[in-house]
């Protein structure tokens, strides 16, 4: 691994490009750059190449053999599928630079198809991944992961990234900050990091890490807690969350899901959108929801942005239905609900490779306050007169809805411009399945 600047321990700050339902950044490959997805649920490098002519792939930047002096082919075929979408390739080696870190003989993957992951609606030509290198379909033989190379070069303390995911104002046009820092915490929000909380990652006894998980003590509306469906995840004593910036919404037990979005309806405020596959909220909807992360003696309480949970990506009126920001999804493997974007812009996150003194971990900070949160909403929204949710409302389930599979929704796009028609199954849960983990035990 070489660095363009001399001191090999200096972090560096990278900004994310918000495009709705994902945050992408970009990534020099062989000397031409490249937008790519920014995916902490996902391990691997890939790109659309030249040879990919599918539909999906259409209308992307494209990376070319015949442009790169640093490339070699390793001849391995490469092959992942995520919850929504798939990508089949080869396995090769290039030059890439990410910030000033230039890293030589990187393995990364050479897309030829891809399926359902639609990048000219998003605008990314790839997706570069951040999750624990056990979960890479290329094999450690043939080279080792883009964090794990950066890491190799860092000292213990600073084995670290965080970020900081931004919200794009509707009714503005502007977006607040987003962006991630590698070896380094953001001056701009913390100065120290005794700040933050920290809790340990989740992982199965005697497995290795895999995904950046932790303990979901509860979900709560208007102070009233939600029941949460028993873990699936073997050894886990609480529901396990998975922090996945590649995933646009929060997901979880069907089961789980319905009782949320029943206890939010009063007065109709939601409804569940059969032929879209998606629960939907009356856009003025304001309600306070809150999650608990973390061991059960030291959870984190962690308020959630009201536009968070009724989501829009154009100007909407007190009449109108958004999209909620919590989804089913039957598919999830990775553990019991994944955390996606809808949860993650409300925090401050570090992941923090394990040492040789202290496990992998996770460090939060709030940011999100929830008074100012609401008046921000209801300034943008309007008032909502629906009363709040009530003990007697809790989980109320209406209708059998236990099997309802929400894999993803994304928002279509002209151009790279996102101009809000939404459209299922397209983008957004990017989670790979666990087959290509080795049946890992948290399958």
């Amino acid at each position: 691994m070489n660095r363009r600047d001399t001191s090999i321990t200096q972090g560096i700050r990278i900004p994310l490009w918000n495009v709705d339902v994902a945050y992408l950044l970009r990534l020099d490959i062989g000397g031409h750059d490249f937008w790519v997805v920014f995916d902490t649920g996902s391990a691997d490098l890939w790109v659309a190449s030249t040879d990919c002519t599918t539909e999906d792939c259409h209308g992307v930047p494209k990376y070319s053999q015949a442009e790169s002096h640093t490339l070699s082919l390793l001849g391995e075929p490469f092959k992942l599928s995520y919850l929504s979408g798939s990508v089949v390739g080869i396995v090769a080696t290039e030059t890439i630079e990410l910030g000033w870190y230039q890293i030589a003989s990187q393995a990364f993957a050479l897309a030829n198809r891809t399926s359902g992951l639609d990048l000219a609606d998003v605008g990314n030509s790839g997706i570069l991944g951040f999750a624990f290198p056990s979960t890479a379909a290329i094999q450690p033989a043939l080279g080792t992961t883009v964090l794990e190379n950066i890491f190799e070069h860092l000292s213990e303390e600073r084995r670290l990234f965080a970020y900081t995911l931004g919200r794009n104002n509707v009714e503005t046009g502007t977006a607040s900050d987003s962006s991630i820092t590698i070896g380094e915490l953001d001056s701009s929000i913390v100065n120290d990091s005794s700040q933050l909380s920290y809790f340990p990652v989740f992982r199965t006894s005697h497995s290795p890490y895999d995904f950046w998980k932790l303990p979901i003590q509860s979900f709560t509306i208007n102070s009233l807690s939600l029941h949460l469906s028993r873990s699936l995840v073997p050894g886990a004593i609480s529901p396990i969350g998975v922090l996945d910036t590649g995933t646009t919404f929060i997901l979880g037990p069907a089961a789980d899901v319905e009782a949320f979005w029943n206890t939010v309806n009063v007065g109709n405020s939601v409804r569940y959108n059969k032929d879209a596959q998606r629960w939907e909220v009356r856009c003025n909807r304001a309600i306070d929801v809150r999650v608990r992360l973390g061991e059960e003696d030291a959870a984190l309480e962690i308020p959630l942005h009201p536009e968070d949970v009724s989501i829009t990506w154009s100007s909407a009126n007190e009449d109108a239905w958004c999209t909620g920001g919590l989804q089913a999804n039957a598919e999830v493997n990775s553990g019991d609900w994944i955390l996606g974007d809808s949860f993650l812009r409300n925090v401050y996150v570090i992941h923090q490779a394990a040492s040789s003194t202290r496990p992998a971990l996770i460090g939060l900070l709030n940011l999100t306050d929830p008074q100012t949160a609401l008046s921000d909403f209801q300034k943008s929204r309007g008032q909502d007169p629906i009363p709040l949710p009530t003990s007697s409302v809790l989980g109320q389930l209406s209708r059998p809805q236990t099997r309802v599979l929400v894999i993803a929704i994304a928002v279509c796009a002209s151009g790279g411009l996102i101009i809000g028609i939404i459209a299922t199954l397209v983008c957004g849960s990017r989670r790979k399945l666990q087959e290509t983990v080795g049946q890992n035990a948290t399958a």
